[in-house]
């Protein structure tokens, strides 16, 4: 773009062509207007046999989540960890599950999406929420996770005794945060 290179016919191309390879493609629209694009070959990606502390926590802060629950009619309070990621990383997904020693890899049918999560509390507990004392987030997402280590720390000591407490956090999580 610097050079303007985007403005030719041939660097609209390059750039149709890289759209072609993404996750989901090119529109039928685009792909009608423009039938003799190509998508650029992906490279292959060689994952190590372990991962890193400080990228997981920087993937996490891209494409992780933090979730609380609460099924209504019985008062369940229910925790989620998970990250989601397209079906082609599914290797990815199972790194996770070595990684953190906990979690399940669930491959979303009629999708082309995997999901590593947990949902065991203890396992969030003894296992996510550590990793995360010694490898912190440095994004909007710590706030989240904060609030997840403070309705994890209500439940530990209490249970659905802090349900009001815990339905406080969870109305300001996530998408529901107030700057």
């Amino acid at each position: 773009m610097f050079t303007k290179q985007h403005l030719t016919p041939s660097g609209f191309s390059t750039i149709l062509s890289y759209y072609a390879s993404i996750n989901r493609g090119m529109s039928a629209i685009v792909s009608a207007a423009f039938p003799d694009i190509i998508g650029v070959q992906k490279d292959k990606v060689i994952l190590p046999d372990n991962l890193d502390p400080h990228w997981v926590s920087g993937f996490i802060a891209g494409d992780g989540g933090f979730y609380i629950g609460i099924r209504p009619k019985i008062g369940q309070i229910y925790f989620r960890f998970h990250i989601t990621q397209h079906s082609r990383d599914i290797n990815l997904m199972v790194l996770f599950v070595k990684f953190f020693n906990c979690g399940k890899v669930n491959i979303r049918s009629n999708t082309n999406r995997c999901d590593y999560y947990v949902q065991d509390f203890l396992q969030i507990y003894d296992s996510i929420i550590p990793h995360f004392d010694n490898y912190p987030l440095y994004n909007i997402k710590s706030l989240d996770l904060a609030d997840f280590k403070k309705a994890a720390e209500l439940f530990k000591a209490n249970g659905r005794k802090n349900i009001e407490a815990i339905k406080e956090i969870i109305s300001n999580m996530n998408s529901k945060r107030e700057e």
